[in-house]
């Protein structure tokens, strides 16, 4: 009998729960990591828009420098009121940016290598007892190169496959090479039999009397 609904979808459930465990040490270490990169984000953010100011002004007058008696009281004036605050602002997003894009491109990555993680043998001895045939039979259609081990990526695409009725089509596809299979079988044998016929049928040489 094939398996219910309700079956499939508990089977389903236990495979997500595996590849929670499996991915677990990995998920554990992009939190920490966006966690502190968001830290540092706001840290640097927060100096720009609200110390880097101040700051420049110290540093001009520590230095020596007079940027009223250089540029004028007007241009001083512009620079305080309007290009100085946006320039900040504009460093923050592009600070914002370059975090935000390396953060991305790290996850990514991060992610990709863990979906090349072999699963432990172990693992998937403890899981086929649990699974029925129809879904142990997903697990054979993902894992569709043999010559390489069984990974996180294939069992998390046998995961997202079932939520997609994977059972289904591959019950379909058997009933459906089923009817094609025995088509191509009913021609071969009408085929076979007329060569079989004239065989049995072809005169012999005999001894003439």
């Amino acid at each position: 009998m094939p398996a219910t609904p309700d079956r499939i979808r508990q089977d389903r459930r236990l495979i997500g729960k595996t590849l929670f465990k499996l991915s677990l040490t990995r998920l554990a270490i992009l939190a920490v990591g966006i966690v502190v990169a968001a830290g540092i984000w706001i840290y640097i953010a927060s100096w720009i828009l609200n110390d880097a100011s101040p700051w420049i002004q110290g540093l001009d007058q520590r230095i020596g420098l007079n940027w009223q008696h250089i540029l004028g009281p007007t241009a001083v004036s512009l620079l305080n009121g309007f290009i100085n605050p946006w320039l900040w602002r504009i460093l923050a997003l592009i600070w914002t940016l370059i975090v935000a894009y390396s953060l991305k491109a790290w996850v990514l990555s991060s992610l990709a290598a863990g979906r090349l993680y072999t699963v432990d043998s172990r693992v998937l001895a403890e899981m086929h007892p649990q699974l029925c045939d129809e879904v142990i039979d997903v697990l054979r259609w993902v894992w569709q190169d043999r010559s390489e081990p069984f990974t996180i990526g294939d069992l998390q695409r046998a995961h997202k496959e079932l939520g997609g009725n994977r059972v289904g089509k591959i019950a379909l596809v058997r009933d459906q090479s089923a009817i094609l299979d025995q088509g191509s079988a009913d021609d071969m044998r009408s085929e076979d039999l007329p060569r079989a016929t004239r065989r049995q049928t072809e005169p012999t040489l005999g001894r003439s009397r």
